[in-house]
């Protein structure tokens, strides 16, 4: 009787160990990612057409706003990477930002643990048009 509890108790620590091993491969590695905070529909959207660029800013804070989620648009990898920790990165919703945390690849996801605000982005509506130069 008191061989199987023993047994019994083996087998829960291995399976436990085992499962804690997994939970740690799958957090994934810490990164330092630089691209876009954006909102998840307009960044996928563009991410399907092969753009891995700035979303207009204005519009990404609105869709945050009403609940989309936070992410991170990485033109290096060509990914678009849900924020695992929204609250981090509100407040640099549409903006040009350096991010280390922690990427899950298969989740697609990254727990910031740090966000450093590198440029702001501007729709490109509000971008003067250049204007031209007559030739002599």
């Amino acid at each position: 009787m008191k061989i199987r509890l023993v047994l019994v108790i083996v087998v829960l620590l291995c399976v436990g160990s085992c499962a804690l091993a997994d939970a740690s491969k799958n957090a994934g590695k810490t990164e330092v990612l630089r691209g876009w905070l954006s909102d998840e529909e307009c960044a996928k959207g563009r991410a399907q057409s092969g753009e891995y660029t700035a979303t207009n800013p204005e519009c990404a804070k609105k869709c945050v706003a009403k609940g989309k989620k936070v992410v991170l648009i990485d033109p290096t990898g060509k990914r678009v990477l849900v924020i695992a920790n929204p609250q981090a990165a509100r407040n640099n919703v549409g903006d040009y930002v350096e991010i280390t945390g922690r990427v899950d690849p298969e989740a697609r996801t990254i727990q910031a643990e740090s966000i450093k605000f590198l440029e702001k982005t501007h729709p490109m509506c509000a971008v003067p048009a250049k204007k031209s130069v007559p030739k002599n």
